[in-house]
């Protein structure tokens, strides 16, 4: 009789990691992946898309630009064809368009305000500049000018304004009754331009004080002299005093300056000059053919 051995079957064995569970994690990882690059493709493409057009946009702006502005000028709808110019009285209308630097046909928004407005500044007696566009083809201008607070004397008569600022010169035919301020040379003041530029401030200092408190004074300016090292003294008008100032603390000075002349009264018409350079003192110095208590000088002040 013949046994027939028959062989078991052996089950297959998953290797780790071949599961059905692996499997399905496997695909649904696979498919998110795919998922995932495709996305950052499409994102990719769009930005590359994007770019290339703005850079073909770019490099046919100039173009563009170019044949609109041509267009423009060619219709004529929007190139300047007026310009207002308000509160120029001394400034002259034809160096204030010079200043503009407009091209020919130049279009009403296609160029900067805040530099011609920087321009049209640096013309004498322009203290402020404004340009408005006024669609389609006009501008407006408006002008503040600076005033001028005194008259500056060096080779001839300069104007000067509020703060220290010269101006330009006296127009020829003009007369002005200010305080005249001398002392500087033209050569001092082309060689050392900024320590007279200091001192004229120093002055326009002076005169702002003395206005805001002009009820306070029996006389008025009639001359300041600057001095490098002395600083500012000026001389008044009618009992022409001379009064030093110094360099600093204008208005104490000042103000110990009008307390010495309360005390004195009518004597004050004897003194020539009051020193008001101290610290906390007066030095009131007599003309040479009077004399006041037998004294040449007194010294009046607060120790």
């Amino acid at each position: 009789m013949t046994w027939l051995r028959f062989k078991k079957k052996e089950s297959r064995r998953l290797r780790p990691g071949n599961s059905r569970k692996d499997i399905r994690q496997a695909r649904n990882f696979d498919g998110s992946d795919r998922s995932s690059r495709r996305k950052t493709m499409l994102l990719i493409a769009t930005v590359c898309f994007i770019g290339l057009g703005c850079g073909g946009l770019w490099l046919w702006l100039p173009t563009l630009v170019k044949n609109a502005d041509g267009r423009l000028k060619k219709s004529g709808n929007f190139v300047v064809k007026e310009i207002v110019i308000e509160g120029n009285y001394r400034c002259q209308r034809e160096d204030i368009i010079k200043a503009l630097a407009l091209n020919s046909r130049q279009l009403t928004f296609a160029f900067s305000l805040s530099r011609a407005q920087a321009r049209i500044k640096t013309l004498n007696f322009v203290k402020e500049a404004m340009i408005y566009r006024r669609l389609p083809d006009r501008l407006q201008i408006v002008i503040e000018e600076s005033q001028p607070k005194a008259l500056f004397y060096i080779d001839k008569l300069y104007m000067v304004d509020g703060d220290g600022r010269v101006m330009g010169p006296v127009p020829a035919g003009e007369t002005l009754d200010f305080p005249v301020i001398s002392g500087v040379s033209l050569d001092e003041w082309q060689q050392r331009p900024q320590v007279w530029q200091r001192l004229l401030s120093k002055a326009a200092e002076l005169l702002q004080i003395w206005d805001e408190r002009g009820q306070q004074w029996p006389e008025k300016i009639a001359q300041i002299d600057l001095d490098e090292v002395c600083g500012v003294t000026f001389f008044t008008t009618g009992r022409n005093w001379e009064i030093q100032l110094g360099l600093e603390n204008y208005r104490e000075r000042l103000d110990r300056w009008r307390r010495v002349l309360q005390e004195l009264g009518d004597r004050a018409a004897a003194v020539k000059y009051f020193d008001c350079t101290g610290e906390v003192s007066v030095v009131a110095g007599l003309r040479s053919a009077q004399t006041m208590n037998g004294m040449k000088a007194e010294k009046y002040g607060q120790k």
